[in-house]
């Protein structure tokens, strides 16, 4: 998991770079202005520390197992901006 995040990191910071530098065509930069993909981490484990290392590797959230549905769409309604939308 640490792994996967730090390549999708890896990607956006060099999509970023090249956004502001303008190295990218016109046409590109219209449809994404800051790439960022939201990562939610999910794993059994419920110890701080674990929630402080998958920040540490840029991860967005951290979601402990098992959870109710309610706990898990509060974790990803964040991330989108219609997040006032009640869970069904």
């Amino acid at each position: 998991r640490y792994e996967a995040t730090r390549r999708i990191r890896d990607l956006e910071y060099k999509y970023n770079r090249q956004t502001n530098s303008c190295e990218l065509s016109t046409q590109i930069l219209s449809m994404v202005a800051q790439w960022h993909t939201p990562i939610l981490a999910m794993t059994a484990d419920v110890i701080q520390a674990t929630n402080e290392e998958c920040m540490k590797w840029g991860m967005d959230g951290y979601v402990s197992k098992p959870f109710e549905e309610g706990q898990l769409y509060s974790a990803v309604a964040r991330f989108f901006e219609c997040a006032d939308v009640k869970w069904v």
